[in-house]
């Protein structure tokens, strides 16, 4: 027998007899695969005008995902910041800790702010929100050095 005929002889019977082996043995289980909690397919998409010095917009949105198209149809810039208001806190008691001492209070979530934009220009901003008690607010402070927000410029929404 040629030389190149054994070793190849010894080769095949060599994988053959592992590959036996190999397949015989059982394969591992694919891991189970972990809940996953139900991806939203909905975007809700809420319109907020900003004029000098409120915002317009509806009162109740859909828990979930929100997009927010703040449009400033006044003549200052404006800009929303969306803060969560937890339920043991009040507006009042937001508003009074950001006028008197310039800060947003420690105990209230800020989700997110859009860009600050000039007049007749608009900007987005998406959250996932639970249900709950929002506050869309300009913080921004006007040409007169006052709070956006000591002008009105400040809405409470509601998230179902």
């Amino acid at each position: 027998m040629n030389r190149r005929l054994c070793i190849a002889t010894v080769v095949a019977a060599f994988a053959t007899g592992l590959a036996a082996p190999l397949a015989a043995q059982p394969k591992p289980a694919a891991p189970a695969a972990a809940a996953r909690p139900a991806i939203a397919t909905k975007v809700e998409y809420v319109m907020v005008e900003g004029a000098d010095y409120a915002f317009k917009t509806p009162p109740t949105v859909s828990n979930g995902i929100v997009t927010f198209n703040l449009v400033n149809v006044g003549a200052d810039l404006h800009s929303m910041t969306l803060l969560e208001l937890p339920a043991t806190h009040t507006l009042r008691e937001f508003l009074d800790m950001y006028h008197t001492k310039g800060i947003i209070p420690p105990w209230m979530p800020t989700l997110g702010q859009t860009a600050t934009i000039a007049p007749k220009q608009e900007t987005f901003f998406t959250a996932r929100l639970k249900p709950g008690k929002y506050i869309l607010a300009c913080l921004i402070p006007g040409k007169d050095g006052r709070a956006h927000t000591e002008k009105g410029m400040v809405q409470l929404i509601t998230v179902k």
